[in-house]
């Protein structure tokens, strides 16, 4: 067993959610987390903004430019 509590169980299942769904988003990992813990009061006021989806979105749009 690789959880030792419900709590760890319950972290690792939305960690693996939060994965699995930004890669059917193909969203950079590595990138996404990071900017997610570099603006984590902007993702606390507007979660919805930072959705992989709507992130990869942002990327793109970004990049175009």
């Amino acid at each position: 067993n690789f959880y030792k509590t419900l709590s760890g169980a319950a972290i690792g299942d939305v960690l693996t959610s939060i994965i699995a769904t930004a890669a059917e988003a193909n969203v950079n990992l590595f990138e996404y987390l990071t900017d997610l813990q570099r603006n984590r009061e902007q993702v606390k006021a507007d979660p919805g903004q930072w959705l992989p989806w709507v992130y990869a979105k942002r990327v793109a749009e970004a990049k175009a430019q």
